[in-house]
């Protein structure tokens, strides 16, 4: 019973690892080159393939180069359409500068 439940322990830490290890692996030179800039103002407190650096880089999406976002949609790190959604502009922002001219208008 004890050989089983250990052949069980390593079989699950061989597939973990099998599915991991690709992962991190899985960073393209476009990304590197296209995001550097990105990762060293944001995230460059994370090693390069870090499951860290992944979270530093969701949490900073909003702010990295459209070039960075592209790289990570070809790469699979981000879905199209999430990189699409980046890629507009944002109504949000087209109204700060909106009532940000107004104001300097009025003086």
């Amino acid at each position: 019973m004890r050989t089983e439940y250990r052949t069980a322990i390593y079989v699950a830490i061989f597939i973990i690892l099998l599915v991991s290890v690709p992962a991190l692996a899985a960073i393209t030179e476009r990304v590197k080159q296209d995001c550097r800039t990105d990762y060293q103002r944001y995230c460059s407190a994370y090693g390069v393939g870090s499951e860290a650096l992944r979270a530093c880089m969701s949490r900073s999406i909003r702010k990295v180069s459209r070039a960075c976002v592209n790289a990570l949609a070809d790469a699979g790190e981000i879905s199209k359409a999430q990189a699409e959604k980046l890629r507009k502009p944002s109504s949000k922002h087209a109204t700060r500068k909106r009532s940000h001219s107004r104001t300097h208008a009025k003086r």
